[in-house]
């Protein structure tokens, strides 16, 4: 295994981490908001970059944008 992917875990351990639905964090991924690594078929995160401040909140964001959206 490459050392630079030792360090790496899976979407479920992420969800857990920034106490998000599977939903949200997929989302977030493709709004390019949570960096995320694609190796072969399978998504990894850095939980170092998982940390910052800035992703506390994710939920409620995206909660915020779906009703401005709906109005």
């Amino acid at each position: 295994m490459n050392p630079n992917t030792n360090n790496l875990i899976g979407p479920a351990a992420a969800c857990q981490m920034l106490n998000l639905s599977p939903a949200i964090l997929l989302r977030s991924i493709n709004d390019g908001i949570v960096p995320a690594y694609r190796i072969g078929d399978v998504v990894r995160f850095r939980p170092s970059e998982l940390r910052h401040p800035s992703f506390t909140g994710l939920a409620e964001y995206y909660r915020f944008k779906d009703q401005q959206a709906a109005a």
